[in-house]
């Protein structure tokens, strides 16, 4: 059986990929209510568990051939909900023959100043969530424990795709767009970024799980070459027949609003990651699986049918 824990737009992007491949395929899906508010299959279940508690863990993990772990809680929550997970699912693994396959981000590399960010790059990040992200990866990569070699990484960039709502192109994003309303950014959004699309990353997580080869390592998940906020505006803007209304925040008011509200504190200390290009190489990924993302005008339609079909 293959066990997605999480079902927020990567797990069900997982989900949906698996049931691509095999229809009939036993999956387990995991989250905190045990609930999902859309039809399944029968060979699709859904159960309630706390994924920081390790014998909660193990008992899933002793029927998984595969574990997703694509869990999030919002930035504030991090420092007591990642290192417990982490743990957790060290445990469970100690316990089973259970794989594991973690979907990460880019945030352990931290500031690279532009350098395009490849696997084998140090995880030497200095703020808060990259040295979060790095503990993770030590826990259940670098420990030198036996359940290792039965761990892999996928990192992709920033989201961008259908069910975001986490990000720059968000569904908020659409609201603004649609709405006439501002778009606030920040930084320079005329620097090339890379994001990821979050049907590219949930393929991604498949091929990496379902492959012989690819335990024990760290891999990046395919996207478009990287253009410009500024570009990926323009996108929407050709597909919607609408005009944004942006504004660039300077960096100072970011840090001033910071003070008043948590998650635009989290969000400042990010803020380098529009500061320099952000590009991010998967040419690991393309040699072992060869060459598959999706274009940018596709990515950029596929998010706005979802935005129209939730707003019948």
């Amino acid at each position: 059986m293959k066990i997605i824990l999480g079902t927020g737009q990567l797990g069900i992007a997982i989900m949906d990929e698996l049931l691509k491949d095999n229809a009939n395929e036993q999956l387990l899906l995991v989250n905190r209510s045990g609930k999902l508010n859309q039809q399944l299959p029968g060979n699709v279940q859904v159960m309630a568990a706390d994924v920081t508690n390790k014998h909660e863990l193990e008992c899933i993990a002793r029927d998984a051939d595969v574990i997703y772990s694509c869990t999030d809680v919002p930035y504030q929550d991090w420092g007591a909900f990642y290192p417990a997970t982490a743990n957790a699912l060290a445990y469970a693994l100690s316990k089973t023959t259970a794989k594991l396959v973690f979907a990460d981000n880019m945030y352990s590399y931290g500031n690279v100043a532009g350098t395009i960010m490849q696997e084998g790059m140090p995880n030497t990040a200095q703020t808060k969530k990259g040295r979060i992200r790095t503990a993770v990866i030590n826990i259940l990569l670098h420990s030198g424990k036996p359940f290792s070699d039965r761990v892999a990484f996928v990192k992709a960039a920033d989201f961008i795709g259908p069910r975001i709502h986490k990000g720059i192109f968000n569904r908020n994003f659409l609201d603004k767009l649609y709405g006439g309303k501002k778009i606030l950014l920040f930084g320079k959004p005329e620097l090339p970024h890379t994001f990821t699309y979050i049907n590219d990353f949930a393929w991604a997580m498949v091929n990496v799980g379902s492959s012989a080869d690819t335990f024990g390592q760290v891999w990046h998940a395919p996207a478009a070459p990287a253009i410009s906020v500024k570009e990926w505006i323009s996108i929407f803007e050709r597909q919607t027949g609408r005009q944004a209304r942006v504004t660039i925040l300077p960096k100072v008011i970011v840090y001033i609003a910071g003070m008043f509200d948590r998650l635009i504190k989290e969000l400042y200390e990010l803020a380098y990651q529009f500061e320099y290009p952000y590009i991010v190489s998967h040419s690991k990924y393309t040699t072992r699986f060869g060459t598959h993302f999706t274009d940018h005008e596709t990515v950029a339609a596929d998010t706005i049918a979802w935005y129209k079909s939730i707003q019948k």
